[in-house]
């Protein structure tokens, strides 16, 4: 039970730190927040991409991740296109201008990420980045698990 306590501990203040990144995040032109960094990766990874299907790929609820697209439009990162099958729906692009400030964003996250890991072999980051996503996975899992009981 120690280790979890201590895996627990350790989560905690990767949060933390989380949390502490984003605040410090300095808004401006062209420039776009950590976390929505990843809305937008999924839209430029997907493209043709529906609302609620960014939703689920993000796991976040519909009306959360609406507004995010709103304001995504709002500032010109991304553009709604018609959907010919569904004239209701609409499906999700990024802009020039979104594929810019996203890879802006990537530009500081890595070198945010590669100077954590200066001190760090690169088999000692490979390692931490398999054992990071095979925690990740065994989390979905159990969790799946736990939804279904």
């Amino acid at each position: 039970m120690e280790h979890v306590v201590a895996l627990r501990d350790g989560l905690r203040e990767l949060m933390r730190v989380v949390r502490c990144l984003k605040q410090q995040h300095q808004a401006g032109p062209g420039t776009v927040a950590p976390g929505v960094a990843g809305m937008l990766a999924v839209i430029e990874r997907h493209p043709r991409l529906h609302l609620k299907d960014l939703a689920a790929a993000c796991a976040l609820d519909q009306s959360t991740t609406s507004r995010a697209v709103s304001a995504f439009v709002q500032d010109g990162l991304v553009r709604r296109a018609a959907d010919p099958h569904d004239g209701r729906a609409s499906f999700l692009e990024l802009t020039d201008e979104g594929r810019d400030a996203l890879g802006k964003a990537e530009e500081r996250y890595c070198a945010l990420l590669a100077g954590a890991l200066r001190d760090w072999t690169p088999a000692e980051a490979e390692h931490f980045a398999g054992l990071l996503h095979r925690f990740a996975q065994s989390l979905r899992e159990n969790q799946t698990m736990e939804a279904t009981r």
